[in-house]
């Protein structure tokens, strides 16, 4: 690995950010070495059951870093805490911060009842997955707690990438748990949590350093999304210090304070989705009714929407703040090598829970996946973002002038190819001339009148490519001109689905609605079942059922107007339907009658205009 540079180490320093966390918050970045030498090392191999092959207390760095067995199949991990017993994690919560955390209004309360009902199915999973068991979470904060008394550090791991003509500087933030189940009602827990930050810089060509993009790690997402650039005026800095909000539990970082309202998918429930898009669209489409819903759009599953609390209204961190960051090194310098884990140690940074979905088992972060790959966030810090495909500001006006080069080129390639497809085409239409007369060569006629219309249909095609490609040269120009003056248009035009805080609209539903998205789908689960028990025409009961669930969600989320609207299109769609079964017969003939007297109509009017 390349050693890094007294100049890189500044750099460093220079934009490092500032992070604030939500009150309530647990965990905060701290000290690997310390937190390897609190856990044990356990093994889970194939069929047999998990394994501790070092326990508390006695692992070091050099042990963990030894070269233990390969067996195939085999998961090491460290563990960290085991779970409390009830009194003590009473205690705890008696004691904890955690009292004082007040929740925003119910997240079910903000969406729509098949997120309630994707929530039900994903609360029932956890039964049936792996997960960390309850406790864990308040063991995890004690101990946590006990190591920052004997030595307090907070501090990040660094290192500094060139590539594709950025500077990329990553700071990664290691955290001894991730709560946000267990402390504030979000998907997962698990032991061991590592969160990038990333600063792109350039380099000018007078050698001045400057900044150009931010890029936060946000769950499991990534793409363009996940970048801010620099002069965006939605981002927070102190100086040259970008500010991040870390939400709390989970450890996702955001642009601006607020609450968010990140998904997790219901496990195969694409199906669903699939047949349910495609009546929303014959609704809205078709017969011109509803709207979007938030929580179908941009999905092939359902998604179940949860919490993150990223108020910065609790302890920070950074340059101006109470607590300092220590800085660590991921690479080596002149002073001290590389730490050993980072090569050393491929396995899990917290408990191997064996889910199947992977989201209560520790990462294997920063530099390796579960199984054992390197991370992308690794080997390409750059594409990960999404800026891969963006040139430096300083390469901008190069790249636009190599893209006008290639089109050119593009251009004359295809005025050749038109050229000689339309040759073809005479050349077809010459010879078809020639022998549609004569009655033996009607196959080899209708072979040719066949291969005609694909030489036309091809031209057609290179043709509307080519103009398409002179609308591109044609904004060539004006393109360079804003470049040539410092002009890289709106910070956020690649933004698609940016992720917002919830806004005050959302936040501020009645209390009823709260209590009513919190009670529904039990309600909907207990009343299916009594009626299926007592009602021996249950579907009339089932029907009126749902009727008054409709209207008491319309009712709660002041959506009267909309639902008043799909009623009666949807009551008139059953009218009609329930009169063509009953009147089946009359209707065809009806259709076939107004059938036949159109056809007269209209070869009449044909008659009289001839």
């Amino acid at each position: 690995m390349e050693q890094i540079s007294a100049a890189d180490i500044a750099l460093l320093r220079r934009f490092e950010p500032v992070a604030f966390f939500t009150h309530g918050e647990q965990f905060f970045p701290m000290e690997v070495d310390r937190y390897i030498e609190s856990c044990a090392l356990c093994v889970k191999r194939p069929n047999e059951p998990a394994r501790v092959l070092v326990p508390r207390g006695q692992l070091t760095v050099e042990i963990l870093t030894r070269p233990w067995p390969d067996v195939p199949g085999a998961i090491y991990y460290l563990h960290f805490v085991d779970p409390l017993p009830p009194r003590e994690i009473q205690q705890f919560y008696q004691n904890s911060t955690l009292r004082e955390f007040r929740p925003g209004r119910g997240r079910l309360a903000r969406v729509g009842i098949f997120s309630r009902l994707g929530d039900l199915v994903f609360s029932v999973s956890l039964l049936l997955r792996g997960r960390v068991p309850g406790g864990a979470a308040a063991a995890a904060a004690l101990r946590y707690q006990a190591i920052q008394r004997e030595q307090p550090h907070v501090c990040y791991y660094s290192r500094v990438v060139r590539e594709h003509g950025y500077i990329v500087l990553q700071y990664w933030f290691f955290y001894a748990f991730n709560d946000w189940r267990s402390s504030f009602n979000g998907v997962n827990d698990h032991e061991g949590d590592w969160e990038p930050v990333m600063v792109y810089l350039v380099e000018e060509h007078d050698g001045t350093i400057r900044p150009c993009w931010l890029a936060y790690s946000s769950h499991e997402f990534q793409g363009d999304d996940m970048r801010r650039r620099w002069d965006d005026p939605e981002l927070t800095k102190i100086g040259e210090h970008p500010v991040v909000y870390v939400a709390a539990g989970a450890h996702a970082n955001y642009f601006c304070p607020g609450e968010y309202l990140p998904t997790a998918e219901v496990p195969f429930s694409a199906p669903i989705v699939t047949i349910w898009r495609r009546v929303r669209v014959f609704w809205r489409e078709r017969l011109r009714q509803g709207g979007n819903r938030i929580e179908w759009r941009a999905a092939g599953a359902i998604r179940i929407p949860f919490v993150d609390y990223a108020r910065g209204d609790g302890l920070s961190i950074g340059i101006g703040q109470p607590h300092a960051w220590e800085m660590r090194l991921l690479q080596a310098s002149d002073t001290q090598p590389a730490p050993a884990w980072l090569d050393g140690f491929r396995g899990l940074w917290g408990l191997h829970t064996g889910d199947p979905l992977e989201g209560e088992d520790a990462p294997a972060r920063p530099k390796f996946n579960r199984d054992g790959t390197v991370n992308s966030l690794w080997y390409n810090p750059v594409g990960w973002c999404g800026l891969d495909k963006v040139p430096p500001p300083s390469q901008a006006l190069s790249a636009l002038v190599e893209q006008r080069e290639r089109l050119l080129n593009q251009q004359r390639e295809l005025s050749h190819q038109i050229e000689a497809q339309v040759a073809l085409a005479i050349g077809l239409e010459a010879e078809i001339e020639a022998i549609q007369q004569l009655p033996h060569m009607r196959q080899r006629t209708a072979e040719l009148i066949r291969k005609a219309h694909a030489v036309a249909s091809e031209c057609n095609q290179l043709r509307a490519r080519r103009a398409t490609n002179e609308q591109s040269l044609a904004q060539f120009p004006a393109k360079a001109a804003r470049l040539a003056v410092g002009d890289y248009g709106s910070p956020r035009a690649h933004l698609r689905l940016p992720q917002q805080p919830t806004s005050s609209d959302d936040i501020r539903l009645g209390r009823f609605a709260e209590v009513w998205s919190a009670l529904s789908i039990g309600l909907l689960l207990i009343t299916t079942i009594i009626i299926g028990l007592i009602s021996r025409q249950w579907w009339v009961g089932l029907l009126s059922m749902l009727g008054i669930f409709a209207f008491l969600e319309a009712l709660f989320k002041r959506r009267m107007q909309n639902f008043v609207s799909n009623f009666v299109v949807g009551l008139a769609l059953l009218t009609m339907l329930v009169l063509l079964f009953e009147f089946f017969k009359p209707v065809i003939v009806l259709l076939a009658l107004l059938t036949g007297l159109l056809i007269i109509i209209d070869n009449a009017r044909e008659l009289r205009t001839s």
